[in-house]
């Protein structure tokens, strides 16, 4: 069995295509005959551009899991559920739970006249979606949110996907050796460096390598500075750009 794992939203776009790049994430889980949706971007026009660019139909999406209630991980699931007509189950932490502010939507909120198209399922612990395909426990990241972020088993081990990772890598890889014995040795998603700087890239860093993590495919909050200086430790090769469009395959 293989899982093909597909960046469907980013701030950064495969080059000479028409593919959007835009404030967010978003990844497409396709493994044992299921797609998995990982977050949803901030712009659902963009995201389902980028997923009809792509030739991936929302109706063939069979779960959407959020990873925590930030605008820019959560904006497009409206739009998603616009297209659709067959229910669909969403995974999420009860604190990505929807609510109105002064300056719009914050989390998921799902609009009545969807409400059976969808049932939001609290994640609380550990939970197995599709075969050899997880979602964390919620971590906590302050502010009383929390963020959960999933795991692949490949052939190899672990493979993390992680679309902030606000709870620390270092703290993610290791609920991962609890939960699975090992630690993953590929990392997908964002790892929140931003403008924050070399030493919190230097500390980034530092885990990755002590803990064996060399095959990094970063997007989204990694920033391109922060791209830079973990480049500047670990060397080209390691550390991959995951915009979206990008592609990656594992051996299940």
């Amino acid at each position: 069995m293989q899982a093909k794992i597909t960046s469907v939203y980013d701030e950064g776009a495969l080059v000479g295509t028409s593919l959007i790049g835009a404030k967010g994430f978003a990844v497409l889980i396709e493994t044992g005959g299921r797609k998995i949706l990982f977050d949803t971007g901030r712009r659902g026009r963009y995201l389902l551009h980028n997923l009809m660019f792509l030739d991936i139909r929302p109706e063939s999406i069979d779960k959407v899991v959020i990873s925590h209630g930030h605008a820019s991980h959560t904006g497009g699931l409206d739009d998603i559920l616009k297209t659709r007509e067959a229910h669909m189950n969403i995974y999420a932490p009860a604190s990505a739970a929807g609510e109105r502010r002064l300056l719009g939507a914050k989390g998921i909120r799902i609009p009545a006249e969807f409400s059976e198209r969808a049932d939001v399922l609290e994640v609380r612990d550990w939970m197995e979606i599709a075969e050899k395909t997880f979602v964390s426990r919620p971590m906590d990241i302050g502010d009383d949110q929390t963020e959960v972020f999933m795991v692949l088993l490949s052939k190899k081990g672990p493979v993390v996907i992680s679309a902030c990772s606000h709870a620390g890598v270092d703290m993610i890889m290791e609920a991962v050796k609890k939960r699975f014995g090992s630690y993953p040795h590929t990392y997908i998603g964002g790892v929140h460096i931003g403008r924050k700087g070399k030493e919190k890239a230097s500390a980034i860093t530092t885990s990755f390598i002590e803990k064996n993590c060399l095959d990094l495919h970063l997007n989204h909050c990694t920033g391109v500075r922060g791209m830079m200086y973990l480049r500047a430790d670990m060397g080209l090769r390691g550390v991959n750009d995951f915009y979206a469009g990008s592609v990656l395959r594992l051996d299940m």
